[in-house]
């Protein structure tokens, strides 16, 4: 399941030529293979509301989205522990933390209703003998026309 890119992908260039900042770069990276592993682990409605937000000694800070997914995160903490875990970064443990605004995705912009489909609904508004759906098909029609 692809994950979509983390700021890391963004800021990776101005990291890497700040001094100052570019030690930070290996802890980045870890990060983001961590949610990589996190992403393959967990089931995928789970992944997106989820994130790996640190790691603290052997325990692996996880933000969630909302309470239903850390609630679900919290019943599946050892399994998803054991699958985080590897030599090069230890996970023993997960603690798990509600942020609302952590994992909320992008609203997607909504798209026109193409010309064919807006003439192929005025066509069928035309041959509805019900006057009510005939009516909602009117108003489908003047919302779409609208934009």
């Amino acid at each position: 399941m692809p994950i979509r890119p983390l700021p890391l992908m963004r800021v990776r260039g101005v990291l890497a030529e700040e001094r100052a900042l570019a030690v930070l770069l290996p802890e980045a990276r870890r990060l983001a293979r961590l949610n990589e592993r996190f992403a393959r682990a967990a089931p995928a409605g789970l992944a997106r509301a989820c994130r790996v937000a640190a790691l603290e000694g052997d325990t692996a800070l996880v933000y969630c989205g909302h309470g239903a997914a850390a609630a679900r995160l919290r019943s599946q903490t050892a399994t998803l522990a054991r699958a985080l875990d590897t030599a090069e970064t230890p996970v023993a443990a997960l603690k798990v933390k509600v942020r609302a605004d952590w994992a909320a995705p992008a609203r997607q912009a909504k798209r026109d209703m193409p010309p064919a489909a807006l003439a192929a609904w005025a066509s069928l508004r035309d041959e509805l003998a019900d006057a009510a759906l005939k009516a909602a098909v009117d108003r489908l029609l003047r919302h779409q026309g609208g934009r």
